[in-house]
């Protein structure tokens, strides 16, 4: 297995999670240098150009092979002062939203996820956007932001009075319905979904007595399998 690779994605953070998983490494084994944050549009208008990266496996560390499951998102916190960064985060969200004419309130934490923004503002559902395109479009141009400032992936996720909470229920609920489908069908469903929802119903199966879930392709063509348990 190659040591050193050249990885793209759309993002920043995409790059880094795919070029740890060909590698099968945690990033906290990992050498990463950014060749190219990409080139993007405003609100949704992305990948005019992808991110490029450069990927490689620290001295001494060893690789792995790693679970459907883990590869949907990075696997291991960075080690970097998130307490500081979020600070920094903080400032720039809310100067976006200040050019872009909004009113708002940002507060943030440090959690499992790296840092959290959340914002609330009257016109949230325009700063959500349909099927939550706007939100991601800021997340994006934040995480864009800091990981040129911090010459690698941040990980920054943003949530709109609950938005994120709502998204999730949702998300859960299809996953029991996906489950029921394939358990009634005896036949397996295929999905596209974003890294982030693929983990929710990842979890939410995994201990599912019906069916089980893997995740298969690569980049965009990722998908997600729920097919029924192998039974012994």
């Amino acid at each position: 297995m190659k040591n050193e690779i050249e990885v793209t994605g759309k993002t920043v953070d995409e790059a880094i999670g795919e070029g740890l998983k060909k590698l099968g490494i945690d990033k906290k084994d990992a050498e990463i240098k950014i060749l190219d944050e990409g080139k993007s549009g405003l609100f949704g208008l992305m990948g005019v150009s992808p991110a490029r990266i450069k990927i490689s496996v620290k001295g001494g560390a060893s690789t792995s092979a790693k679970s459907d499951e883990k590869n949907d998102e990075i696997s291991s916190a960075p080690s970097i002062d998130y307490a500081v960064i979020s600070k920094n985060a903080e400032k720039i969200i809310k100067r976006i939203l200040e050019l872009s004419g909004f009113v708002a309130k940002v507060s943030t934490e440090v959690s499992s996820r790296g840092i959290v923004l959340n914002i609330s503002s009257d016109d949230s559902a325009i700063l959500i956007g349909r099927q939550g395109q706007t939100i991601a479009a800021l997340e994006y141009i934040l995480k864009l932001i800091l990981s040129k400032q911090e010459s690698r992936g941040v990980r920054v996720t943003i949530d709109i009075d609950g938005y994120l909470e709502r998204r999730n229920e949702k998300i859960i609920n299809k996953a029991r319905e996906i489950e029921e489908r394939v358990k009634m069908k005896d036949e397996p469903v295929e999905i596209k979904l974003p890294a982030s929802e693929r983990k929710i119903i990842h979890l939410t199966l995994k201990d599912s007595e019906f069916v089980e879930t893997v995740s298969e392709g690569e980049g965009e063509d990722r998908k997600l399998i729920v097919r029924p348990k192998s039974r012994s």
